[in-house]
């Protein structure tokens, strides 16, 4: 696991520097540059597998004209490699960075299809002068890119970019809309003007003679045909491929340990993890302070019972606000998915421990155990219902429910259901509505009249229909709600967080259950082997019945927010609306007021709302410049 940098065109050395010294966290141990003007390339080494001096980057193959810098994981690399051998290929490391180099001499960029893993690469073909980038297929690690004036750069970080001397920091307002509404900004955008994520499964190809830019995606999530097998089949395959996809996630050349939340996947991998590693696994979990958010009674209950050594991590009031300032810090982007902050602060400290750690990315993604694919079938049968009723009827029943601030309750599910009432129509739209925070509507209060022509809210749900053309023949429109949380929600969402946590402590954080081979299969099972009903996961717990406590088993998903809704109104209150109500060319202070006077008065839960504008104003308090 690294950090990347490098470009083309105008600049030198200490602009490369410059981009290197803001990725410094990915990679702590080691820096390296190559630099054929006007190519420079730049890599921040963190050491995971082959520690020697021979695993530093950029490298290069063996007459120097294929150079590679590389971010991530290659789960595959030792089959990879003997099959290069065995094509007459010599290597000089034990690294999967030189088996990359290797294997797109043999293939060329379609080298990039047969890797098994978490990546963002760079790789500069001197014989045919172009720069490729590749992205792994889950955009497991991220990749940013800007082409501007004869430049073009790219780094794991937009924060790097911007480092870059030619590169101005100037805010791109749409996306600033789009993160009030997403609570991140989707993949391609940037909060920054001129800079663009590489989406996920994408290869880009930039030609310097011709200026020319090129991105191809070489694949998406597919349904079918589907695997004509019973339940009892599928769980021994499920099994054995389970146990494969962790035994491919154990192997490092440093400390590996797990993050045990005390839901199901995280839970599942443990108990594959301890047997693979006969009896030593280490395990960490974050203990909150009020029950109803925390997991931790759960989590000790599996490693009592696997027999693992578990260490709880405490996380009080002070502890969030202190690190909360911490992470807004070092955000490259606003991001306010909550539970970035809780997982910083494990990452941080199970770091002193171990190098490396397994964690549940994706369980909730691959085998249905989101809320919202729930909501998607009730939807369907609500729309029985002529629109007027569902309006003028049961709208003002769901606003008449009482109010909660504990962690989602089920009026506050309903609630937020009700919200995406002129989206049901459309299952994709609605889900965003369901997981997001300001939809449209609300966004045209918030925002001042005379900022609205420079928003682009007609265009706010143009990240959806990125990934609703892979739809097969005969598929569902449920398959597309489940296509577009793997690849749109977990990507820009979960694994950013992930990445950004772990990262910025030198940890190399891996998701087993996004393993290619396990995922592709287990994506091509019938739904009603993971889901049925109000019932989530039913593959897994069958798997894991009596391997795992029956309270585990049977729990229902809590998640890793913290109660942000009550330490708002209770501990933080004056700092809070210092920051909510800072003034601002933007927002409706007005608006902003009753939202916030709703919240602390009981009568709504504007949780997502508050939080999202919350970081908003803190984030770029720090990072904007005025």
């Amino acid at each position: 696991m690294c950090g990347i940098a490098g470009f083309h065109g105008p600049g030198g050395l200490e602009d490369l520097q410059a981009m290197l010294a803001a990725l410094a966290h990915r990679g702590p141990d080691d820096a390296g540059t190559y630099v054929a003007s006007p190519l420079y390339l730049g890599h921040r080494r963190l050491s995971i597998i082959d520690l020697s001096e021979q695993g530093r980057q950029p490298m290069a193959n063996e007459d120097g004209t294929v150079w590679l810098v590389f971010n991530g994981e290659v789960y595959n690399f030792p089959v990879l490699r003997a099959e290069l051998e065995r094509a007459g290929h010599r290597f000089r490391s034990r690294t999967d960075t030189e088996v990359i180099i290797h294997l797109y001499e043999e293939h060329g960029p379609a080298a990039f299809t047969r890797l098994n893993g978490m990546f963002a690469l760079a790789l500069w073909d001197a014989r045919c002068r172009r720069l490729l980038l590749a992205r792994d297929r889950h955009g497991q690690k991220p990749l940013f890119y800007v082409a501007r004036d004869g430049l073009f750069a790219f780094a794991s970080e937009a924060a790097a970019l911007t480092r870059h001397s030619r590169i101005p920091g100037n805010l791109h307002l749409p996306a600033l809309a789009r993160f009030l509404f997403y609570e991140h900004i989707p993949a391609p955008d940037c909060i920054w003007e001129g800079i663009r994520k590489l989406a996920p499964a994408s290869c880009l190809e930039f030609d310097p003679e011709q200026q020319s830019v090129r991105v191809e995606r070489y694949w998406s999530v597919q349904f079918l045909p589907r695997h004509p097998i019973s339940a009892g089949e599928a769980v021994s395959a499920l099994e054995e491929r389970l146990e494969a996809a962790v035994r491919r996630h154990l192997i490092a050349d440093v400390p590996v340990g797990l993050f045990l939340s005390g839901g199901l996947d995280s839970s599942t991998l443990a108990w594959f993890a301890q047997r693979a590693l006969g009896g030593r696994l280490r395990t960490f979990t974050i203990a909150f302070s009020e029950t109803s958010f925390g997991e931790q009674d759960l989590a000790r209950a599996t490693a009592h019972q696997l027999g693992t050594r578990h260490e709880e991590i405490f996380f009080g009031r002070e502890d969030f606000w202190a690190t909360a300032q911490e992470v807004v810090g070092r955000l490259d982007e606003p991001f306010a998915d909550s539970s970035i902050i809780p997982a910083y602060h494990l990452c941080r400290m199970a770091r002193s421990k171990i190098k490396v750690a397994l964690g549940g990315e994706g369980g909730d993604e691959l085998f249905l155990g989101y809320p919202w694919f729930q909501a998607v079938q009730v939807a369907r049968m609500l729309q029985a219902f002529p629109r007027a009723v569902r309006r003028n009827l049961l709208l003002p029943l769901v606003d008449w429910l009482p109010c909660s601030h504990r962690n989602e309750t089920w009026e506050y599910r309903v609630k937020k259901f009700f919200e995406a009432e002129p989206w049901l129509d459309d299952p994709i739209q609605a889900q965003q509505v369901w997981v997001g925070a300001f939809g449209p509507e609300r966004l045209r209060k918030l925002f001042r009249p005379e900022v609205h022509p420079h928003l682009g809210l007609e265009s706010l749900f143009a990240p959806l229909e990125y990934y609703r053309t892979d739809a097969q023949p005969g598929e569902t429109a449920f398959d597309g709600v489940v296509r577009l949380t793997q690849h749109r929600y977990l990507m820009d969402d979960g694994l950013t967080k992930t990445d950004r946590a772990s990262m910025f402590h030198g940890l190399e954080l891996r998701a087993p259950l996004l393993d290619v081979e396990l995922a592709d299969w287990v994506n091509r099972l019938p739904h009603a082997l993971k889901r049925r009903g109000g019932r989530t996961k039913l593959l897994l717990r069958r798997l894991m019945a009596g391997r795992l406590p029956p309270e585990v088993l049977g729990g229902r998903k809590r998640g890793f927010t913290p109660p942000i809704s009550q330490w708002f109104c209770e501990d933080f209150r004056d700092r809070v609306q210092e920051m909510l109500f800072r003034p601002g060319p933007w927002f409706d202070p007005h608006y902003i007021r009753q939202l916030w006077d709703e919240h602390v008065r009981h009568r709504q839960n504007h949780r997502k709302l508050l939080w999202t504008l919350f970081m908003w104003n803190w984030w770029s308090s720090i990072h904007l410049r005025v």
